[in-house]
């Protein structure tokens, strides 16, 4: 019997956690065959780091230095399953008719570009929760939708204590200090608002500083310029003792998620990850923005966020208005989640379906009923 043949096609690194369950759960099961890949148009120092990472994994990696000739070598496979995180690239050079065509999208998106990407040339798209479903529908797509759940934070629910654990003894965490896990997002970020009075402001606490994988590998993105927010991190990180940075190499956040006792982010997905272990979440409102959204918020809204998304957040978040508020504001976060519980499982179950460690098998058995 012929083995499947499927590809993750990890266009840019962090694509890949939302892969890695899947990926572990296929490469115990005899019937299939797994291949991996990444963009060859990305930074060289993605590029390295990610091909890196990806030989690592269980399976073959198709590579090439031009897209032209990546998208020959990953269609002469004939692959019988192709899986992306993201679907805004030409796949239909990359497959062929007979391939099924599958979409992980790599986070829980707060942005429009959520149901806006999604090709044409998909066949199916794996989601994580019955909102999404929902909201898919109503803005067009007619792709076909499987309700697994959200397959990244399987790890979440699988008791891997031991991994935990040492991640853990790795930071050297001062065990008498909440620790507090803050991912800003490239843009819109809260962090060159905070700038380097932030390390001064948290030192009561421990800090897992996750910056977005762009503000590492982009120097510009659109008009705006990542360079200040990347010379801050490392800045911090070797000034204050208690904020560890965690760099592009550890790419995977969920297991940060479980040595934490609060998230602080702006409007971003890792936000509907915390709440899946029910841990308080600090959003940030404050920005620093280019000219055009300070000059046109609206415009904020319509390309980045969902406004709808980003005022349903203040239901089951803890917000912060101002960088000086962050030792209150996080204090009481960590009081007062308790009352905030309630709303939180409403929201939880409307996004993410079935935290039970089971969604990677959810997905390999809705490709194998496509079959």
């Amino acid at each position: 019997m012929n083995k499947i043949r499927i590809l993750f096609d990890s266009y840019h690194l962090y694509h890949l956690p939302q892969f890695d369950p899947l990926i572990d759960l296929l490469s115990v099961d005899n019937r299939f065959q797994l291949f991996h890949s990444t963009c060859s148009e990305n930074k060289k120092v993605e590029i390295d780091l990610c091909l890196r990472i990806l030989k690592s994994r269980p399976g073959d990696v198709i590579y090439s230095d031009n897209e032209i000739e990546r998208a020959k070598k990953v269609k002469e496979l004939n692959l019988d399953v192709f899986i992306c995180g993201w679907s805004r690239y030409p796949i239909h050079h990359f497959v062929n008719a007979k391939t099924i065509v599958g979409m992980m999208y790599h986070g829980i998106g707060v942005k429009p570009s959520y149901w806006l990407d999604n090709s044409d040339r998909l066949n199916i798209r794996f989601v994580e929760g019955e909102y999404r479903v929902n909201q898919l529908r109503e803005e067009g797509v007619k792709t076909k939708l499987a309700l697994t759940g959200f397959t990244k934070l399987d790890p979440l629910f699988n008791n891997d204590n031991k991994k935990v654990n040492a991640i853990r003894d790795s930071l050297n965490l001062d065990s008498t200090k909440k620790t507090i896990l803050f991912a800003p997002t490239f843009y819109p970020s809260s962090i060159e608002k905070f700038g380097i009075h932030f390390g001064e402001l948290t030192k009561s606490f421990n800090v897992i500083l996750k910056p977005h994988m762009w503000t590492f590998f982009l120097d510009n993105f659109s008009e705006y310029n990542l360079k200040p927010q990347r010379e801050l991190v490392y800045k911090l990180a070797e000034k204050f003792e208690h904020i560890k940075l965690l760099e592009p190499q550890a790419y995977n956040i969920v297991p940060y998620y479980q040595i934490s006792d609060l998230l602080l982010t702006e409007a971003s997905s890792t936000i509907y990850e915390m709440i899946a272990l029910k841990k308080p979440v600090v959003v940030n409102r404050f920005f620093k923005l280019k000219l055009s959204h300070k000059l046109f918020r609206y415009r904020l809204f319509k390309k980045r966020l969902s406004k709808e998304m980003s005022n349903d957040i203040s239901n089951f978040c803890f917000e912060m208005y101002r960088p000086d508020e962050i030792r209150k504001t996080i204090r009481f976060a960590l009081e007062n989640n308790d009352k905030k519980i309630h709303t939180l499982k409403k929201y939880q179950k409307q996004m993410l379906y079935k935290l039970d460690g089971q969604c990677a098998a959810r997905v390999r058995d809705e490709i194998l009923n496509m079959l």
